[in-house]
């Protein structure tokens, strides 16, 4: 059965505003100040950056097309119970996002996936597993598709909490970081079988058996220690606007102070014969997860332990008209940026 067909014949299509009811009777809805990205941001992305000192925790932040305004969207460290923004997804509602959070001075590993609307200031938790991650919005608002570290499957869930269930189910197998297509018809996510091991791109295409390798990983085989990669990992695909190829990133080495050297390259999404092609690569930098915009340019951030500066680098899928947004220090930890729809 197609992706499309069996996601949206057992997901309700439901309406927003029950997720950000500030109804006193539902515990999980929870207050923190926040605002609306201004009119015009393009970009989200998560920073500690609001500190005067490194190593603070993580709030949102928004940046325009030319980096010269930078917005900080939340203030939840500032509750009573502050907390860490690890991973943002955008709705095609500039107010509304689902992200990946994480407590403050609990399991270092725990996070939880809530949904926020910054303009009201109001939260609910709609993924309660002990560690998300990898989390994406469908285009058409419908559910959001996160990935379940205690399991290792992929899940998809309400943006209001409900209907929270296993889209995959492999056992001995982790699935992560996925992301949909632009009309919802298949996912790319990254599957390791050990760790350990050489992660490579699978693209799944709505049953069990359909998961098809895009990616054969790169040559390597030293450990980065802290993660379960190994040089040579292919890791964070996404696709293009129009869903014809998939920029990921692929581990090359690992220095850079432990964060590893990581390139940026591009594949048709279903071209299991191409070779890809580096876009964005070499020295000893480290370059994050990228998001694909949907005027056709790449996002990621670059973070280089030498000069202990990280950048928000926006460049063209041939890897021209490399840009920088912006740059602070890298001890604020700098990541996870989105376009926004």
């Amino acid at each position: 059965m197609p992706l499309r067909t069996r996601l949206l014949a057992t997901l309700l299509v439901v309406l927003l505003a029950p997720a950000c009811s500030d109804d006193e009777g539902n515990p999980l809805d929870q207050f923190s100040f926040s605002r609306s990205p201004g009119e015009d941001a393009v970009l989200l992305y998560v920073s500690g950056a609001w500190a005067e000192d490194t190593g603070a925790p993580r709030e949102l932040f928004a940046v325009n097309a030319d980096g010269s305004a930078v917005e900080r969207l939340t203030t939840c460290t500032q509750r009573a119970e502050p907390c860490d923004f690890i991973e943002v997804t955008p709705s095609s509602n500039r107010d509304r996002v689902a992200a990946v959070r994480g407590a403050i001075g609990g399991d270092p590993e725990a996070s939880a996936l809530y949904f926020i609307d910054l303009g009201r200031s109001v939260e609910t938790i709609i993924a309660l597993a002990r560690r998300v991650q990898g989390a994406d919005w469908a285009s058409n608002d419908d559910f959001i598709l996160y990935s379940n570290g205690e399991t290792e499957n992929l899940f998809t869930v309400n943006p209001n909490g409900e209907e929270d269930q296993p889209l995959t189910e492999t056992p001995g197998f982790r699935e992560r970081n996925a992301r949909l297509a632009p009309d919802v018809s298949g996912v790319v996510y990254e599957g390791l079988s050990q760790t350990p091991g050489k992660s490579t791109v699978f693209y799944y295409l709505g049953t069990t058996d359909s998961a098809v390798p895009v990616t054969e990983g790169g040559p390597g085989s030293e450990v980065l220690p802290g993660s379960p990669y190994v040089v040579g990992s292919d890791s964070t695909p996404v696709f293009s606007p129009d869903g014809q190829s998939l920029a990921f990133r692929r581990l090359t080495g690992t220095g850079n102070g432990g964060l590893g050297t990581w390139d940026i390259l591009i594949t048709p999404s279903r071209d299991l014969e191409a070779e890809p092609r580096v876009v964005a690569g070499g020295g000893e930098v480290y370059r994050g997860a990228p998001d694909w915009g949907r005027d056709g340019r790449l996002v990621f951030v670059e973070t280089n332990m030498t000069t202990e500066v990280s950048s928000l680098v926006v460049i063209q899928p041939d890897g021209s008209e490399r840009q920088v947004l912006h740059s602070e220090d890298a001890g604020y930890r700098m990541g996870s940026p989105r376009w926004l729809r």
